[in-house]
């Protein structure tokens, strides 16, 4: 009989160059189910500076991490856990090691982006910061601008 795994057999390591191969293909299967953007191999090798990995064994069945972009702001990206690990505590782990990340870095904002709001909200997150600042969006290549005068 197949040994189940506990909380307790999951490991978060920080990312390497090394986990890369094992990163890309683990994040696939999201990217096909259009859960999370696509990366080049680069963008990804440039993500592997401040990314965390779960592990059960050796075996991938967890990743997420912390893009950079000023002291100001930095982004969870890729956060993913295979389903078969799901409601483990892995995904709130994973965002742990972000947010603790972001504070050694003394980012003022980490925000995430994600379709599962309920999740990052349980993990502190939510729709406005303090006094009131909102993130608004919009997507350039599906708007309709009026022609320039110049």
């Amino acid at each position: 009989m197949k040994k189940q795994p506990t909380p307790e057999d999951i490991h978060l390591f920080d990312a390497t160059e090394k986990d890369l191969r094992a990163v890309n293909a683990f994040l696939q299967p999201f990217v096909d189910q259009e859960f999370l953007l696509p990366r080049t191999r680069d963008e990804l090798k440039h993500l592997l500076k401040h990314a965390f990995v779960a592990r059960w064994r050796r075996k991938v069945v967890g990743f997420a991490a912390v893009e950079i972009y000023s002291r100001k702001l930095a982004e969870i990206q890729c956060l993913a856990v295979h389903p078969e690990f799901q409601r483990m505590g892995i995904g709130r782990r994973l965002v742990q090691a972000c947010v603790r990340r972001a504070k050694e870095l003394k980012v003022l904002e980490l925000m995430a982006i994600s379709a599962s709001d309920a999740f990052l909200k349980e993990c502190g997150f939510d729709y406005s910061l303090p006094k009131q600042k909102r993130a608004l969006f919009v997507q350039p290549l599906e708007i309709e601008l009026e022609p320039t005068t110049e």
